[in-house]
């Protein structure tokens, strides 16, 4: 078997999955040079020491951190450091490999290619992937302004709290408008934390910054109309992400695919007081992302099973028509992403078992 082929086989044995086709093979070949394959092929999805690599692969160590630096630096694979030695993993498609490489950027004929392979492959194979997710893979984070104090406010939902606890933060380009370019929305909005804005700080494909920097970006995020969503978990946030409905893979899973559950909603529901909309069209026009409002008659009329809770339409109602209130069958998230993980591969292999 071709050692490309190989690795897809490797990759889809992550929870996220990596379905085999033509177009992530040739995205595998120009992610993985033919000289790097071998070596990435002895990589597993945990942190695997350089010492003990170079050991299975009969080459010095210094030979291989330099082709895995090289590939941590593309963006490929995920480089880190255990009890002070170098030591590298492969990374899923999602958040990774699709990701980083757009992120990072660089030749712009290369770049054109991956988005044209990305975007075949995930509209063929992927989306159909990322909908198996149960739990989904990321929640919607309502946006801030929309909250207010009549109820319990979950603290895991408050995006900047949730920011606050982290050590480290860093902000890159959102790859899913770089690949698309459907919108004119903004671009410099996806945040990383912790371990993963370490990595990708490191390596240039993100750039450090400040909590009231991140605070800022949320703002103008909400402000352009954009869904906040993040790894569905209750610890330790991997990513925000800042999603619009025709660029964004896993928004899209809703908007496009009509996998209703692609995307795990907030604990809150739009209520629109009818007698007090003025019927101006803005939140079923401008700010719902996901179609949930109509109008009929010139008054907005919600589809509660639409409604994602992402808050988008009341921040902009000019009459304060439209809150959010509690859901009454909101699930809560795994607490951790290990956990996450654990049951959407567990759920994963049920259902294809039946």
């Amino acid at each position: 078997m071709h050692h490309y082929h190989r690795l897809q086989e490797l990759l889809n044995t992550h929870p996220v999955g990596a379905p085999k086709s033509e177009e992530f093979i040739e995205i595998l070949k120009i992610l993985f040079r033919p000289d790097e394959i071998e070596l990435a092929l002895l990589l597993d999805f945990k942190l695997k020491k350089a010492n003990e690599i170079a050991k299975q692969a009969g080459i010095s160590q210094y030979e291989v951190m330099q082709r895995f630096e090289a590939m941590a630096d593309r963006g490929v694979i995920l480089a880190k450091r255990v009890e002070g030695e170098p030591a590298y993993a492969l990374l899923p498609n999602y958040p990774g490999l699709f990701e980083y490489p757009i992120m990072r950027g660089g030749d712009s004929d290369t770049q054109a290619r991956l988005a044209e392979l990305w975007q075949a492959y995930y509209m063929k194979h992927m989306a159909a992937e990322l909908s198996l997710a149960n739990p989904p893979w990321l929640r919607v984070l309502p946006a801030e302004e929309a909250l207010t104090e009549d109820f319990e406010i979950l603290p895991f939902e408050i995006a900047s709290q949730m920011m606050a606890k982290t050590k480290k933060i860093a902000l890159a380009n959102c790859p899913c408008r770089l690949t698309e370019k459907k919108c004119s929305k903004p671009i410099d909005v996806c945040l990383s934390f912790d371990g993963a804005a370490d990595f990708l700080a490191e390596r240039g494909i993100a750039r450090e910054i400040s909590l009231d920097e991140a605070r800022e970006v949320l703002k103008r995020a909400e402000e352009a109309g954009l869904v906040h969503t993040g790894s569905n978990n209750r610890n330790n946030l991997l990513f925000i992400c800042n999603c619009c409905p025709c660029c964004c893979h896993m928004l899209r899973l809703v908007t496009e695919h009509n996998y209703p559950n692609g995307l795990a909603k907030s604990s809150y529901l739009a209520r629109i007081d009818a007698p007090e909309c003025i019927g101006c069209g803005i939140c079923a026009e401008e700010r719902c992302p996901v179609k949930a409002i109509e109008m009929i008659e010139d008054i907005a009329v919600l589809n509660n099973d639409r409604c994602i809770g992402c808050g988008l339409c009341v921040s902009k109602c000019p009459t304060n028509a439209i809150s959010l209130v509690k859901r009454d069958d909101y699930e809560f998230p795994p607490e951790t992403v290990r956990e996450l993980s654990d049951r959407v591969a567990r759920n994963k292999e049920t259902k294809r078992g039946k």
